[in-house]
């Protein structure tokens, strides 16, 4: 009984405890949250925007400054071109006090005394005939293969073969005319190398004139595009240098240049001016026949050959109409002088004059009876007045070409056409602008008008006198002179020796001139003045 008892308040307890452990509720006990990293998931950071920044205020505009243009020649002035050099400033004054400077003592010879002794390699010994012979099969040096059999049937190819072979392929692919070689052609330090072609005058080859150092030179051909240049304008030994003409696809684009002046090698490259062939209607029979053409009135004209050259690009330029009187120029002298003033920014005509052929000869034409040499001159000079007029009209109408500013230039007996066709103009007539006028030694004052011709001048006019000998036009020049200042005509005078080289002023013949001008650079002056003009 007791020990039902026992097990009965034992049960009894432990529901009690039960009881009350299920009534009151005990928060676990777990230790502190240090920290949780999750590896298998990584949050992307959020970057902010950055602000968006204060637009800054717009600049001002600011021009470019204009680049300084080279000062017009003055109309009120006569200007005479001296290429001397500077008087050299007087020595300063040396106190007695201060005593004249030692030269310093002369400098004794260096001494080689270096261990290693450059000696000429000697030639060597001719091979003997053991040596020549291939050695036997097992008898080869060590370190050297088996020696090479040439058969008498096989082909040697040297080094150099294959571009040899090359080029012969390509060298039939393009031809090149003779006008190609010919031109301005330009460095970078504004050098200008002009080539005249002068094969067909007495010169008897291409030219090659130097701005830099002022030398004229005949070239010697070498090879295909390759020429020599010797001592002087008639000998060609010792070479002094070459010329090798570069091609680019159709055309000449440069040369290599090589002198004993420079000891450097230059590349100028050409200026290559836009030339065209045309025919234009001119009034007026010819004894030769001429093909025909339509003028203004529709009527048919005899038809002259021209030649309009005009610079690398562009249009609008100013121009001139060349004229160079009655006398036949190598077609070759001529179209080195318009392409020197078409690489100076000017458009030029130039036609053939009547009588003479494509080949610049002279047609064999008869003096009708009954006139005298002076009047046949004067019909020769009204004649080739009116052609100038005509080829004026048609110059004036290129596209390319501002014909407000297209006026004629006279070379040498060319300008008495010039001034002939600007004191006779009719009303119709298309005015020239400006008239320049070049004097060499192929004319004299006497055929020139007098005062009162020379005052009916009423446009700007450039005389450019040159030659060995300009005394000779010291009167002439009084006159022009007095017209300037006392009527105030736009008579801009430039008296120009010549300065050139003794190659330059040796280049006698009879169409020398040509090559001085080009070698003088009168284009460059001439086309400097029209451009002032505009100013």
């Amino acid at each position: 009984m007791r020990t039902l008892s026992l097990l009965l308040s034992f049960f009894l307890h432990a529901l009690i405890a039960t009881v009350l452990i299920q009534t009151l509720h005990l928060g676990r006990t777990l230790p502190p949250k240090l920290m949780e990293l999750d590896l298998t998931a990584l949050a992307e950071p959020v970057i902010a925007p950055f602000p968006e920044p204060t637009p800054l205020p717009a600049p001002l505009p600011v021009e470019p400054a204009p680049e300084p243009q080279p000062q017009a020649l003055p109309m009120d002035k006569t200007i005479l071109l001296d290429d001397a050099p500077p008087p050299e400033p007087a020595p300063a004054h040396t106190p007695a006090s201060v005593p004249p400077p030692q030269e310093p003592p002369p400098v004794a010879e260096a001494i080689d005394i270096s261990p290693v002794k450059t000696v000429a390699p000697s030639e060597p010994p001719p091979p003997s005939e053991e040596a020549s012979r291939p050695s036997p099969a097992g008898e080869q040096e060590e370190g050297k293969g088996p020696p090479i059999m040439v058969s008498r049937h096989d082909v040697l190819a040297h080094r150099g073969h294959e571009a040899r072979f090359g080029r012969s392929m390509m060298a039939e692919y393009y031809t090149y005319e003779s006008s190609e070689f010919s031109g301005q052609f330009q460095t970078r330090d504004d050098r200008t190398i002009s080539i005249i072609d002068a094969r067909d005058t007495e010169y008897g080859r291409f030219l090659i004139y130097d701005s830099k150092n002022k030398t004229l030179r005949r070239l010697k051909e070498f090879a295909k595009y390759i020429y020599t240049i010797g001592p002087s304008l008639y000998a060609d030994e010792p070479v002094t240098g070459t010329v090798t003409f570069l091609a680019k696809d159709d055309r000449i684009e440069r040369f290599i240049l090589m002198t004993d002046d420079d000891r450097i090698a230059h590349f100028p490259v050409k200026v290559h001016v836009r030339e065209s062939d045309v025919q234009f209607a001119a009034p007026g029979a010819d004894p030769a026949p001429k093909p025909k053409a339509r003028g203004k009135s529709g009527k048919e004209q005899d038809a002259l050959a021209g030649r309009a050259t005009l610079p690398p690009a562009g249009g609008g330029h100013p121009g001139v109409v060349l004229t160079y009187g009655e006398r036949c120029v190598d077609d070759g002298l001529v179209r080195g002088f318009t392409r020197a003033l078409s690489a100076s920014g000017l458009a030029v005509f130039s036609f053939r004059p009547r009588g003479c052929d494509e080949s610049g000869e002279a047609v064999a034409s008869v003096r009708p009876e009954g006139i005298s040499v002076a009047e046949a001159a004067t019909r020769a000079r009204q004649r080739q007045a009116a052609d100038t007029a005509a080829a004026l009209a048609y110059f004036v109408g290129l596209e390319a070409v501002d014909g407000s500013r297209a006026g004629v230039w006279g070379n040498g007996t060319g300008v008495a056409a010039g001034l002939a066709l600007a004191l006779a103009l009719e009303p119709e007539a298309v005015r020239p602008a400006f008239l320049v006028c070049l004097l060499d030694d192929s004319v004299g004052p006497d055929g020139l008008p007098g005062s009162a011709g020379l005052a009916r001048l009423d446009m700007p006019v450039l005389w450019l006198i040159t030659g060995r000998n300009l005394g000779r036009w010291q009167s002439f020049v009084s006159t022009l002179e007095s017209l300037r200042d006392g009527q105030g005509l736009a008579f801009t005078i430039v008296m120009a020796p010549l300065r050139g080289g003794q190659e330059v002023l040796g280049a006698r013949g009879e169409f020398s001139g040509w090559v001085e001008q080009v070698a003088e650079e009168h284009a460059r002056l001439g086309a400097s003045w029209i451009a002032g003009l505009a100013q």
